[in-house]
């Protein structure tokens, strides 16, 4: 019976030391796979080393950054870079591609897409949507939507997961599904559990961290052992990833903390 895989984002966490040993770190505390973000600033190379050497995997990076997929004038240009990550994630062998509907630029700051109605720039994403999925056949990587708060990210159009949602159900490729991120739909739509619920056949990750402060489970307002009875209840069987911050600068603690709540151990496919 296929398990949760558990992933620990190592952009966050053990920040003192280069990105391999992140992830040395990452199979010493127990975690199944590592996520990134930015693959070029990551050292994919010696880092993909340092997995294979500690017998863990890379689950995924940014499939886009600098273009977006929902705006109309760059679809040959998101393609482009979308093609050139799904190769470098076929090469280190990650699993899943991070794609958003902007652009991000540096710092965090959303490009805004231009002036055209919402619904028009959701189809336009629906649209290149499934030509980059028809670039990922055959390869074993999914692209996995990324919903981000409207908060800290304005101007982002997927702000919330119902909307992820809805573009994988519409789309309803098995190449493409949605992520459930905790920190972010907290901190737009809330009401975790009903959106988790409703988007759950389209569902290809769940991101834990709490608010505030993107810290470790068991810190601030979501009551996550609720939470992971539900996951557990449902019978999740993908990927768990903790994109957190240590809340007292301690990853030690942080990990601990991650354990209690959601069973430390690594488990196999």
């Amino acid at each position: 019976m296929t398990m949760v895989q558990r992933s620990i984002s190592i952009q966050l966490i053990w920040t003192d030391r280069p990105f391999p040993q992140r992830a040395v770190a990452a199979a010493a505390a127990g975690f199944d796979l590592v996520d990134l973000w930015d693959r070029r600033t990551s050292d994919l190379d010696n880092l993909a080393k340092a997995c294979a050497d500690n017998g863990i995997g890379i689950n995924g990076f940014f499939g886009n950054r600098d273009h977006g997929l929902c705006d109309p004038a760059q679809r040959d240009a998101v393609l482009e870079e979308i093609g050139r990550n799904l190769d470098e994630a076929v090469r280190v062998g990650a699993r899943q591609l991070h794609v958003f509907s902007n652009a991000i630029a540096e710092g965090g700051m959303v490009v805004p897409i231009p002036e055209v109605p919402r619904a028009a720039a959701i189809c336009v994403g629906l649209e290149t949507l499934a030509a980059a999925a028809e670039l990922a056949e055959g390869s074993g990587v999914q692209l996995m939507l990324e919903h981000l708060n409207p908060v800290h990210l304005p101007g982002y159009l997927w702000d919330d997961a119902s909307v992820a949602g809805m573009v994988a159900r519409q789309l309803d490729h098995p190449g493409v599904r949605a992520v459930f991120d905790t920190y972010h739909q907290q901190l737009g739509g809330g009401r975790l559990v009903d959106n988790l619920l409703s988007m759950w056949p389209w569902l290809g990750r769940i991101d834990i961290a709490g608010v505030p402060g993107r810290c470790e489970p068991g810190c601030g307002e979501i009551d996550f052992a609720y939470l992971n009875s539900v996951i557990t209840n449902k019978g999740w069987d993908g990927t768990v990833t903790f994109e957190v911050t240590p809340s007292d600068g301690n990853p030690d603690h942080a990990v601990e903390a991650i354990n209690r709540l959601f069973h430390g151990g690594r488990v196999s496919a």
